[in-house]
């Protein structure tokens, strides 16, 4: 009897104590055991797994702290996230990845932490996400943790000075590039990239290039990434995963966006580019990816290229698609008329400041918000698609512009 009481208790604590969790902070720095909040900045945001998905997001955000390690190594890089993973907890999935946590924060990771924490650092040169998100937020954390731009438009607007001439944002989340990216663009000024499809993992494969799970082949497997950085790194240790658009339109919870999609990051600059600052932001920030080179401003045209492709193309099983990809948005630039259809379906019509797109959807049967699954697009169907092309020439652009300095 006394050991039946004993572990009614137990579980009674343990139930109580989950019960009550409303998700936990950390902030991390890679590489670097000081923090200095006037040092040139890199931030990674690894939103929340909400313990139903794997490391893989905290895997991304690792791969791009390494990138950035290597061009900067004078910069700091700062991982904050509540990564909430499947079958751990938060402080392990920090420690696999040698990531020592120098602020912890015992609460759900919220919008208005992270601004709350972005506000520390003065130089900050790059801003990256990974996790979920719907067309309309971020999901940061655990609890009351999703990030609308528009609700926080005026503390978004008041960081403006916090941001480096040159810096820019990634939103590696699905459906980003709706509404999320363009109004972060428009409060931050600066360039953003967002998603107007679903995103999926791709890991680098023996040829160099990066697969989606769906497309992986065995035979093909590494356990070294020998390509995207200056030395070969071990896959063990988060450097063999990124995240990048789906080849098709979005399918998923919302609904079926068979009105539209385009399946590369789009980026967007909403706002005044008489100086080409955008250009040269969207470039610097191809440095970082990783990708099937490792390059630098130093690196020559034909190598930022090769990166730049693998941004816009997608790879399949059948590696013919990839290099119709490349192909057909070359004789575009050469034809000059920029017109070159990358996505399988209907593809946007998008320019730096919208994709001319909206996400109708039905309100919840009860409770507030939009109800999943009934979602669809409201477009404007462009039936020459000049997107890669055009995103591809402002690459170009802005390489040669960091190239001048």
């Amino acid at each position: 009897m006394k050991l039946l009481v004993i572990l009614s208790i137990a579980l009674l604590a343990v139930t109580t104590e989950a019960a009550f969790y409303r998700g936990e902070t950390r902030l991390g720095l890679y590489k670097d055991s000081v923090l200095d909040a006037e040092k040139i900045t890199h931030i990674i945001v690894i939103g929340s797994a909400v313990k139903e998905d794997s490391n893989q997001f905290f895997q991304s955000g690792v791969a791009r702290a390494e990138k950035y390690k290597q061009l900067w190594p004078n910069d700091q890089v700062v991982i904050i996230g509540s990564p909430e993973v499947r079958g751990t907890d938060d402080d392990k999935v920090f420690n696999d990845f040698n990531i020592p946590v120098y602020k912890f924060i015992n609460d759900s990771f919220t919008p208005e932490v992270l601004i709350s924490e972005l506000q520390a650092f003065s130089k900050i040169a790059s801003l990256d996400y990974y996790g979920h998100s719907s067309p309309w937020a971020l999901k940061l954390g655990k609890e009351n943790a999703a990030l609308t731009p528009s609700a926080y438009e005026k503390k978004l607007r008041a960081l403006k000075g916090n941001f480096l001439p040159g810096a820019y944002a990634t939103l590696n989340g699905c459906n980003s590039g709706f509404s999320i990216a363009p109004d972060l663009s428009k409060y931050l000024e600066i360039p953003v990239t967002g998603s107007l499809t679903g995103t999926l993992f791709e890991r680098i494969e023996s040829d160099d290039f990066w697969y989606k799970e769906s497309d992986w082949t065995q035979e093909n497997y590494v356990t070294i990434n020998t390509a995207s950085f200056n030395e070969d790194l071990s896959c063990v240790l988060g450097f063999c995963w990124r995240m990048k658009p789906s080849q098709y339109n979005y399918a998923s919870y919302w609904g079926q966006f068979n009105e539209g999609g385009l399946n590369f990051y789009k980026f967007f600059c909403n706002f005044e580019n008489s100086d080409g600052r955008c250009e040269k932001a969207m470039a610097k920030s191809l440095l970082s990816f990783p990708s099937v080179k490792a390059i630098n401003e130093n690196s020559s045209i034909e190598d930022f290229k090769a990166v730049a492709f693998d941004y816009l193309c997608t790879t399949y099983k059948n590696k013919n698609k990839f290099a119709a990809c490349v192909e057909g948005i070359t004789k575009a630039i050469n034809r000059g008329d920029l017109v070159f259809q990358t996505n399988p379906g209907a593809e946007l019509n998008c320019n730096f400041k919208t994709c001319n797109a909206a996400v109708v959807c039905k309100d919840k049967i009860f409770g507030r918000g939009p109800r999943g699954g009934s979602c669809k697009l409201k477009v404007e169907i462009q039936p020459n698609p000049t997107n890669a092309a055009q995103e591809m020439v402002s690459l170009l652009k802005g390489f040669k512009l960091l190239q001048k300095k």
